[in-house]
């Protein structure tokens, strides 16, 4: 018996240190591929989400070399860049070495309300980044991006939706994943955040426990009628620095449409 309770204290302990101090910082690539449309034609999109950072450490480094080896056309950035005593030069560190053809885009997550980062317009100016929160821009011939506002923390502008040129294909990003509820009739393709995949993953059970403003969307894709949603397991970690089975994601999406 005392055998057994120290082999079981030692597991303890070792899944502590890798939970804390390896998985953390082990950051996986996801390749995907989706169509939403006949053109013919295709982009790379990079998928990026809950960054909470505070400059430029060990996973901000990989993230960066991994968008560079990729080459996207363009990169979604989904909320929570925000992290408490976050720093403005640790964001701008971060931020600027974010370069895509298309665009770098990014929309505000309950984070950017709970934990504001000052001169955050200036911080995303300076970076080349554009602030599509509530707004939307027209990227190729008939595919339109638009960016809403997160359901948890800020007041999403679904109007935005029905400004949208008949017969056009819709991306739209959001960071709390929940919101594709309110959404999914009126668009082809969401990329949404929040979850952190759970950030602790059992086998065979999944997430333990997702913040609220999650639903059903843990981690991956999800289908609702002709739509779909992709919610990335995120890079940073939210409330407890532990991550299990629920590696942090930078995801690349060959988008047909």
């Amino acid at each position: 018996m005392k055998k057994l309770k120290i082999i079981i204290l030692s597991q303890s302990i070792l899944i502590s240190i890798y939970s804390i101090w390896v998985e953390p910082n082990q950051l996986e690539t996801t390749f995907h591929e989706v169509t939403i449309g006949k053109s013919g034609k295709s982009l790379m999109v990079a998928h990026l989400t809950d960054l909470h950072t505070k400059g430029l450490g060990q996973l901000e480094r990989k993230v960066i070399e991994a968008i560079r080896s990729q080459k996207p056309d363009i990169i979604l950035v989904t909320g929570d860049i925000a992290t408490p005593n976050g720093t403005i030069n640790g964001y701008k560190n971060v931020l600027s070495n974010l370069k895509a053809p298309l665009g770098v885009f990014f929309v505000q997550g309950n984070w950017e309300y709970w934990e504001p980062i000052k001169d955050l317009k200036n911080i995303l100016t300076e970076s080349k980044i554009i602030d599509l929160t509530n707004n939307k821009i027209q990227i190729k011939e008939n595919l339109w991006l638009v960016g809403l506002d997160d359901e948890l923390a800020g007041s999403p502008k679904l109007q935005i939706l029905d400004s949208i040129p008949e017969g056009s294909k819709t991306i739209s990003i959001f960071h709390s994943p929940n919101l594709f509820d309110s959404v999914f009739k009126r668009i082809e393709i969401a990329f949404a955040g929040h979850s952190h995949g759970g950030q602790i993953r059992l086998p065979f059970i999944g997430a333990i426990w997702t913040p609220q403003g999650t639903g059903v969307y843990d981690a991956g894709w999800f289908t609702k009628e002709k739509s779909k949603i992709f919610v990335s397991r995120g890079i940073g970690n939210s409330l407890l620095p532990i991550r299990f089975n629920c590696r942090p994601e930078v995801a690349f999406i060959k988008l047909n449409y």
